[in-house]
């Protein structure tokens, strides 16, 4: 899970006469990805595959188009028999042609409609900045002692409408749009002349009607178009319902056949042999050698060094259950097959960093239950990426009901810790769950500096301690980021990438969690021994000579020179890599640049990097006095002289409303923030993502073997030169 899966760049030799065997092979072996051969036996192609693959994937095309119009997923599914692929192909393909021929009609009528519908949109924006006129246009543009004009222009557009012994109007729409009236004497303004000056046309209605009828009837036909459209795509929804067994059967054979055909056309055929290339996993080879046995010879490599031509795909192995995390990483590219991939990094970083940023057990319930929502929200949509993400979701709000549970947090302080917690007064009553919770006080209060929770006095101490830890889980995780990016540079094989890219870094980053790991020589006195360390530093960077009274200072005063000392190795590093791959740079320049980029720059990284942790518990502390503070209110209220039911109802109100916010608000902001650490602070130390995935061919359905059948020459495979 840590290192993408070890490939071999395969070759497999084999009779032509056996090519529709071998493919339907490969096909159940479903780890092999196709490639073009690097030393091809001849430049012969099937190009009658390559024909035909291209009007299955037009077919795949219509059957996604269709299964969109009508908000239907449709897996693959049933089975077909084996045989000469480019017959399978062409038989599939006059079944799919019937099959679309079904649904022609309904497809018409919403490509129709759909049509319709984006023209009266269309209308109804050009409408939209005036709708509240509800004058004649025929009127308003024929007064006796006013010309009347109203535009819609562009922000560059605006200069333009100034005129003397005029009055302009000016209302914002939008970003990019700005209504305008023009109201000038009677023939002032001519209204070709103002076009031209401008550059607008003159708003005008059909039959010069007012624009707020206007408006109201196009609505009206949207609304209209709207209500047939649903009701057509339930029609075809319904008839897709009625042969969905066959049209799954049809899907799964048009995707099976596409991979078949994907193999066969990047093959190369001689005379007597058919030669096939491509990828697959190391550790599959030798049941793809049993399951080709007799039949063909197989030959393997392993892939050249990183920075050649070669660019094995990744493949990097997840349980199922693990595999939506994988979609976070996408987002930033797929790995590459030299690097390590952050995957398993995120398995345990994401949600824990999430939870941390957002403890509260029913803030975190109601995300929990949005995400299972969005989820079946998006495998009804079909949306793959819907489906990932919200499963993210969930395993981050299901941490965070855990750091909830342990903070003693539920909506807020009120049904926990109560008007006691609130007020900090230990004459007023706790909450109706205080003593119900499954979590006792104790462990909260031994948790106290890694989860912020209730209780707090809102000493600057605690406060102090709670961004100390922050910073610490920030240094470790900038160190272990730094690391995988020397591992990296090692498997890649490139000395310069280690040692004038990433072993800098490491130098660097190490330094951080030197300082906020200091305090683990004493646990018992953990804050202390970090704040003294920090004062060390702080003496040593501003008096000289360095103060070595104390071992803790004298450790200060190393880790300066070790930062200096870094900064200065990454400055001469860049300065090197400038030289070697900018030729007309000069070296005075390349000093200068160096500089700024190793010197200036990563000094100034080192140190917003590391404090850019902060974030994680202050989010926490956030989060719990944003909901402390309509609590607080709640509480006044309710302990108010008004009406006790009244009070009850405004207290309730302005509780329910906090929690509103900090779930809509603070839940995105939160799960923004993570991907943001992850990505920038993180990711930038060891990950570029610029590999491709791993796409092996396969079969969709089950194959049965069919009739054998040995091709003459020109009969099933149609051979041209390239």
């Amino acid at each position: 899970m840590i290192l993408p899966e070890r490939m071999s760049r395969v070759q497999i030799i084999a009779n032509k006469e056996l090519l529709d065997d071998i493919v339907t092979k490969i096909l159940k072996f479903q780890n092999f990805e196709p490639e073009e051969p690097e030393e091809p036996i001849s430049n012969e192609r099937f190009e009658d595959a390559r024909r035909k693959l291209g009007i299955i994937q037009e077919h795949l095309n219509k059957f996604q188009i269709i299964m969109d119009l009508a908000g239907v997923t449709i897996e693959p599914k049933g089975k077909m028999k084996t045989g000469n692929w480019n017959k399978i192909a062409d038989e599939v393909d006059h079944e799919a042609t019937q099959e679309e021929e079904k649904y022609k009609e309904l497809l018409e009528e919403i490509g129709k409609i759909k049509s319709e519908l984006d023209l009266y949109k269309a209308q109804l924006n050009e409408v939209l900045p005036f709708k509240d006129i509800t004058v004649n246009l025929s009127k308003l543009y024929s007064l006796k002692l006013f010309d009347v004009y109203l535009l819609t222009i562009l922000p560059n557009q605006l200069d333009k409408v100034k005129f003397d012994n005029a009055l302009v109007l000016t209302k914002r729409i939008n970003e990019k749009t700005y209504a305008v009236i023009i109201i000038a004497p009677k023939g002032v303004l001519q209204k070709d002349k103002l076009e031209k000056e401008i550059g607008a046309k003159v708003f005008e209605t059909p039959e010069g009607k007012a624009p707020y009828d206007v408006y109201n009837e196009l609505q009206n036909k949207i609304n209209e178009l709207t209500k047939i459209l649903e009701e057509t795509r339930a029609k075809l929804k319904e008839k897709l319902k009625a042969c969905e067994l066959h049209i799954k059967e049809i899907y799964g054979k048009l995707l099976t056949i596409r991979d078949a055909l994907t193999i066969i056309s990047r093959a190369r055929v001689s005379e007597f042999y058919v030669q096939i290339e491509g990828y697959a996993p190391t550790k599959m080879i030798k049941k793809l050698k049993d399951q080709l046995k007799g039949e063909a010879f197989i030959t393997e490599r392993s892939p050249r060094r990183y920075g050649e031509k070669d660019k094995p795909p990744t493949l990097v192995s997840l349980p199922k259950s693990i595999r939506v995390i994988e979609s976070v990483v996408e987002l930033y590219g797929t790995p590459s097959y030299w690097e390590i991939s952050p995957i398993i990094f995120l398995i345990f970083t994401f949600p824990i960093l999430f939870g941390l940023m957002f403890p509260d057990f029913g803030n975190a319930l109601v995300v929990f239950l949005f995400a299972i929502w969005f989820y079946k929200y998006g495998k009804r949509k079909g949306s793959e990426n819907t489906e990932k993400l919200s499963l993210v979701l969930i395993y981050s709000s299901i941490v965070a009901m855990i750091t909830g549970l342990l903070a003693r947090e539920f909506f807020g302080p009120v049904l926990v810790g109560g008007p006691r917690e609130v007020f900090n007064n230990d004459s007023y009553p706790v909450g109706p769950l205080y003593y119900a919770w499954p979590v006792p006080v104790s462990v909260s209060d031994s948790l106290k500096y890694l989860i912020p929770f209730g209780n707090y006095s809102i000493l600057s101490i605690e406060i102090e301690n709670t961004m100390i830890i922050s910073i610490f889980i920030g240094a470790l995780a900038l160190f272990v980021s730094s690391l995988l990016g020397v591992i990296n540079a090692i498997d890649k094989k490139d000395p310069e990438f280690l040692f004038y890219e990433k072993l800098p870094l490491l130098i660097l980053y190490t330094v951080p969690l030197i300082i906020f790991g200091y305090g683990f020589v004493d646990i018992s006195d953990y804050f202390g021994k970090v704040e003294c360390l920090l004062g060390g530093l702080l003496t040593n960077i501003f008096s000289f000579p360095p103060n070595l009274s104390t071992p803790t200072y004298a450790l200060a005063y190393i880790l300066i020179l070790w930062v200096e000392i870094g900064l200065i190795y990454n400055w001469i590093s860049k300065v090197i890599l400038i030289k070697r791959h900018e030729g007309h740079v000069g070296l005075g320049a390349a000093i200068g640049m160096g500089f700024i980029e190793g010197g200036f720059e990563a000094g100034i990284l080192l140190l917003s990097n590391t404090i850019s942790f902060i974030r994680i518990l202050v989010f926490a502390l956030a989060h719990y006095y944003l909901l402390y503070a309509f609590s607080y209110m709640g509480l006044l209220v309710l302990y108010s002289s008004l009406p006790y039911v009244a009070a009850v109802i405004i207290a309730g109100i302005l509780i329910a409303l906090g929690n509103l916010l900090a779930i809509a608000l603070e839940g995105l902001i939160v799960f923004i923030q993570d991907m943001r650490l992850h990505f920038y602070e993180m990711f930038s130390k060891f990950y570029e993502g610029q590999g491709r995935k791993f796409m092996p061919v396969m079969n969709y359905v089950e194959l049965e073997e069919g009739e054998k059948e040995i091709a003459k020459e020109g009969e099933v495979i149609e051979v041209k030169a390239v």
